[in-house]
């Protein structure tokens, strides 16, 4: 029966919630049962499950409070950072194009299989894109991906937590109301119809449409109470916790380091540029960093909302790069992948 595994699963993300909020760990509500049920996940035969509707529902919320600050001021000032996010993700493109070099002439993978471990960012794009290729391995980019969310998401809550500013300094003054449980259901339908038509990470981004048109057309919308977004954090915290399972473990050991080195080397060097975007934007620390640290644009986004940052400008730092994402990195790497299983062809014809 699913919903066993599933309250054990649930019960496992609360505690380890409450262990981080009494260590006073930054991001309790998300971070804690990350761990709490990736250590469960990996080290003990427990079977745990998570339904995505919890997920989903997670997104929901998110997408609600980062649609809540998109307002008339907030979007005419994102023209000034269109020249910075081109700038910004042509040199993550050529960093992957190093790394990827790198990894491909150290493991002895296809330069295809390579590249697309390597791609900054797109965890959900990335491994739809790898199911539909022949030639790539899959489970190494799955590896990939699935660590270097992890890594962004344990990592950055503490490199941004005291590095705020107060961009959302009404949330958690809401109170429960039928208007706002009634709004967030028509989130949910938004997140449902954006699904339909193949928009990425539908659920977030169908209800911050959906909200920042109300804000836009003068509509009052309530304020989000924090526990909202504690509990958004809580479900999206157990679902990137079972994104590592322990098949995923079985790659050889140069593999494994490069995967931490490649997800390293984003991270570190999105942290220096983000040091510049503050000093020439005079943004905030954790503004700059989320907006340019590969990670999901739901991760990121649930962490600006949590730690006070500007959400609106985070959220079109990684609209922009999921763009890139999508139609420059995905079909460059097409293309590699395609070569090479011409090649393939090609040597198997001719040793006939």
């Amino acid at each position: 029966m699913v919903i066993y595994p599933m309250m054990k699963t649930f019960l496992i993300g609360l505690a380890g919630a409450g262990i981080f909020i009494m260590v006073g760990a930054p991001m309790p509500w998300l971070l804690g049962p990350l761990f709490a049920v990736l250590f469960m996940q990996l080290f003990t035969p427990l079977q745990l499950k998570w339904h995505p509707r919890f997920r989903n529902s997670g997104l929901v919320i998110a997408g609600y409070v980062i649609g809540f600050a998109f307002t008339v001021e907030a979007l005419q000032g994102m023209k000034e950072y269109f020249l910075a996010m081109v700038v910004i993700n042509l040199a993550f493109f050529i960093l992957f194009l190093f790394i990827s070099s790198l990894m491909a002439s150290q493991t002895k993978v296809d330069r295809a299989t390579a590249m697309t471990c390597c791609v900054p960012g797109g965890l959900s794009q990335i491994v739809t894109f790898t199911e539909e290729q022949k030639t790539i391995d899959l489970t190494a980019v799955t590896f990939y991906h699935v660590l270097r969310v992890l890594l962004i998401v344990a990592i950055v809550p503490f490199i941004v937590a005291d590095g705020g500013s107060s961009h959302v300094e009404k949330l958690g003054q809401g109170n429960y109301s039928l208007s706002l449980l009634m709004l967030l259901a028509l989130c949910y339908g938004a997140g449902m119809i954006a699904q339909k038509i193949n928009v990425p990470t539908a659920f977030l981004l169908g209800p911050v449409f959906f909200i920042m048109l109300l804000n836009l057309t003068g509509v009052v919308v309530p304020v989000m109470p924090s526990s909202f977004l504690h509990i958004a954090q809580l479900f999206i915290g157990i679902y990137i916790g079972l994104l590592l399972q322990k098949k995923d473990l079985k790659l050889t050991k140069r593999m494994v380091f490069y995967s931490f080195f490649s997800s390293s080397v984003l991270i570190a060097f999105a942290f220096i540029v983000s040091l510049v975007l503050q000093k020439l934007y005079g943004l905030s620390f954790s503004t700059s960093f989320l907006s340019v640290v590969p990670g999901g644009l739901d991760q990121m986004g649930i962490i600006a909302a949590s730690v006070d940052a500007d959400v609106t400008v985070v959220t079109a730092f990684q609209l922009f790069r999921i763009l890139v994402v999508s139609t420059l990195i995905v079909p460059f790497v097409k293309i590699i992948a395609k070569r090479g299983e011409q090649q393939e062809n090609l040597y198997a014809k001719n040793t006939k």
